[in-house]
């Protein structure tokens, strides 16, 4: 390996053993919205699904938000909504998050793609093959455009666009037969609880950094180094698992290593990005 790396992989032993008997953690109706709209709900979700630390709420609290919403009869699903919202707006919809300008921007961006290339329908946006979603996505939306530039390498994350090509699938509104090609979700989550068993190993001058909260550059040499060790971390535990038997996707390993991550106590931080990619 390049002495000059900052991120390894680590062994991948204590990994393996954390996620064998692991149950796949499934799409939580409960705090979801689960009415006709769910395909327009997911898309506007993941497209607001970014950047939550430090802000005293999180997924969750932005899911179940948009779940009120919806449920309530407001027309986020149409592009005319989206477009009316400024960040006061959106801010009585789901509360103060960071970066509500890059969100209002966000959606705005959604809406003028659906009114342009689907006659104003969210829905109609999504085509029937998960890659094909996430390269769409990322083709047309700028804040789905998860491209990490490394030397001379381009380096395609494209964590928001896979997430939600997932997460449709996982919600079961869209039947997308080859989730199995999308790759792990490479975030701030994923990384702490990989380094945390060891399967990622990180120098002692970046250990330091995060250890200490110091907030990284977006798209830095070290941040995409932590995310593609992510994401070949990932996939190198979906071989070892196969090869015990156990046949799962990049996106299942994912769902368990974020779950397992959540119960995580005494743990390191996790890296800081102030990113629109996640």
């Amino acid at each position: 390996m390049d002495e000059a790396l900052e991120v390894r992989l680590g062994p991948l032993d204590a990994a393996v053993a954390a996620l064998r008997e692991r149950e796949v953690p499934r799409w939580d109706s409960r705090r979801h919205y689960g009415g006709e709209r769910l395909v327009e709900y997911v898309l506007v979700l993941d497209t607001l699904n970014f950047s939550f630390w430090g802000s005293g709420r999180g997924y969750w609290q932005l899911a179940e938000s948009l779940r009120d919403a919806f449920d309530g009869g407001d027309p986020l699903w149409e592009p005319a909504r989206l477009l009316e919202l400024d960040e006061g707006g959106l801010a009585a919809v789901i509360g103060e998050f960071p970066m509500a300008e890059r969100r209002i921007a966000a959606l705005h961006e959604l809406a003028r793609l659906a009114e342009r290339e689907a006659g104003g329908e969210l829905a109609r946006l999504v085509p029937p093959s998960a890659p094909e979603l996430a390269s769409y996505l990322s083709r047309n939306l700028e804040s789905f455009r998860d491209v990490g530039v490394y030397g001379e390498l381009e380096v395609p994350f494209l964590k928001r666009a896979q997430i939600a090509a997932a997460d449709l699938w996982g919600s079961s509104a869209i039947a997308f037969s080859d989730v199995d090609q999308l790759t792990c979700f490479a975030d701030y989550k994923l990384p702490q609880a990989l380094r945390h068993l060891g399967a990622l190993e990180y120098t002692e001058h970046l250990a330091r950094k995060v250890d200490d909260w110091v907030e990284l550059d977006a798209g830095s040499p070290e941040e995409v180094e932590i995310r593609a060790a992510t994401v070949v971390a990932v996939e190198e535990l979906r071989d070892r698992l196969a090869a015990e038997g156990r046949e799962l996707t990049a996106v299942e390993v994912d769902w368990m290593l974020w779950g397992y991550s959540q119960g995580l106590f005494p743990v390191r931080p996790h890296h800081r990005v102030r990113t629109v990619f996640y």
